[in-house]
C-alpha cells in the first residue's frame, strides 16, 4: 500500500496540462491524507490551480523565459538551483509528470526511494516506478497511469477549478458592464501553434450565428499580442464584442470564465480552463487528437472533421491543403455542437473559496 509521507509532483509548464493533473491531485490527497504534498510548476501556469486543497505548497520552476507561460519575475533561476533545493525537502515519492530526461533526472537527485514516471527519453534508469506513455488515451487517464503504477487506483478523473470572491469582484471591477450582456461566450481564437487556428472569416460566422440565434455577447481573453486578432475579428463578425485580451491576470481570466454561459475555443488551454469552470466547452480540433486532448467532462464537446484520414496528424501536415482540417472546417458545426450543449442543464463543479 502507497503510504508516502513527503511527496514532490513535477509538472511545470502549459495551461492545459496544468490543470489537466487535477485528477491526478485529488486521487493522490484521498490516498495519502496525511502526506506534505509539495508540486513544482510554472511561474504563470501553476495558477490555474491555486487555492487547490489537495497540495500544500506549490514551488514555481523558473528556468526560462522561452514560453509566456514559463515567465516569472525578476532573475530566472538556474537547474541546478532546484536539485539542490529538492534534495533538502527529503521526498518519500516523487511523481513526473513531464516526460523529459532532465525532469526524471531532478527526481532521482532528490533521493526519494520511489520515483514513478513516463519510460520517455531513454530515462527509466532514473525511476523506480516506470510508466509506458500511450498516446491513445486521454492525457487525464495517461497521468493517473502514474498513479496507479505505485498502487493507487484513481476513483474519478473530473475537472475542478477554485475561483475566489475576490477573484470575482476584481473582473467586475474591469469590467463594470459584466452582466448586462444578456448571456456571454467565451470566443478563445488563439493558439500558441498557427496550425491550430481557425480562420477569421469562419470565426465570424460562428459568432455571427450564435448571436443572432441566441443573443450571446463574445468575450476575448489571452495575451496582449492576441488583442488586435480579436479586433480584427469583431469588425469581421460585425457584432459588439468585449475584448479583454492583455487586460486579465490568468485567475481573472478563469473567474471571467465562471460567468460566461458557454465557451468555444481551439484546441488549448482556455478550453480546459473554461471546462473546468463548469461552463459548456466547444473545442475545434484540427492536427491534434480530441481523443487525448479534448477538455475532459459531460458538458463538452469536440468538433473536427472526421471524414479526412490524414487526420490526427500531429502537425505532420501530410495533407495536399496542409490546414484543410480546419479550413474546411464548417461554422454550421461548430454553432450545432453548441447548440447541442446549451440544451443540457447540468450543475457547475466549480467550487468557490470563501
Amino acid at each position: 500500500m502507497f503510504n508516502a509521507k513527503r511527496i514532490l509532483i513535477i509538472r511545470y509548464r502549459f495551461l492545459g496540462d496544468t490543470i489537466l493533473a487535477v485528477p491526478f491531485l485529488r486521487n493522490l490527497r484521498r490516498a495519502c491524507p496525511d502526506a506534505k504534498i509539495d508540486m513544482l510548476v510554472g511561474p504563470v501556469s501553476g495558477k490555474v490551480i491555486e487555492n487547490c486543497p489537495y497540495v500544500d505548497e506549490f514551488i514555481n520552476f523558473d528556468t526560462t523565459r522561452f514560453h509566456k507561460y514559463d515567465r516569472g519575475e525578476g532573475k530566472k533561476k538556474s537547474y541546478w538551483s532546484y536539485v539542490f533545493e529538492m534534495r533538502k525537502r527529503k521526498y518519500d515519492a516523487v511523481f513526473v509528470l513531464k516526460r523529459s530526461l532532465s525532469s526524471a533526472f531532478l527526481a532521482f537527485a532528490t533521493g526519494a526511494k520511489v520515483r514513478a514516471g513516463y519510460a520517455t527519453e531513454g530515462r527509466s534508469f532514473l525511476l523506480t516506478h516506470k510508466v509506458p506513455w500511450n498516446t491513445d488515451i486521454h492525457e487525464v487517464d495517461s497521468v493517473l497511469n502514474v498513479l496507479e503504477a505505485v498502487g493507487v487506483k484513481p476513483q474519478d478523473k473530473h475537472l475542478e477549478a477554485w475561483i475566489s470572491k475576490e477573484e470575482t469582484a476584481s473582473v467586475i471591477a474591469k469590467i463594470p458592464d459584466l452582466h448586462s450582456h444578456g448571456k456571454r461566450m467565451l470566443i478563445h481564437a488563439a493558439a500558441a501553434h498557427p496550425d491550430k487556428t481557425y480562420p477569421l472569416e469562419l470565426w465570424a460566422d460562428v459568432i455571427r450565428g450564435l448571436s443572432a440565434e441566441f443573443g450571446m455577447t463574445p468575450f476575448f481573453t489571452g495575451d496582449k499580442s492576441d488583442r488586435q486578432t480579436y479586433e480584427k475579428l469583431e469588425t469581421a463578425a460585425g457584432v459588439k464584442s468585449v475584448n479583454m485580451a492583455g487586460e486579465l491576470t490568468v485567475r481573472e481570466s478563469m473567474a471571467l470564465y465562471k460567468e460566461m454561459d458557454l465557451a468555444v475555443c481551439v484546441d488549448s488551454g482556455p478550453a480546459h480552463l473554461a471546462c473546468a469552470a463548469g461552463v459548456p466547452t466547444v473545442t475545434l480540433f484540427g492536427p491534434t487528437d480530441p481523443n487525448r486532448w479534448r477538455p475532459l467532462g459531460e458538458l463538452t464537446q469536440a468538433v473536427f472533421d472526421e471524414t479526412l484520414e490524414c487526420r490526427p496528424c500531429h502537425y505532420k501536415k501530410t495533407c495536399d491543403d496542409q490546414r484543410q482540417c480546419l479550413t474546411a472546417l464548417a461554422p454550421s458545426k461548430v454553432i450545432d455542437a453548441a447548440r447541442q450543449l446549451l440544451s443540457k442543464q447540468k450543475n457547475s463543479q466549480v467550487l468557490t473559496v470563501e
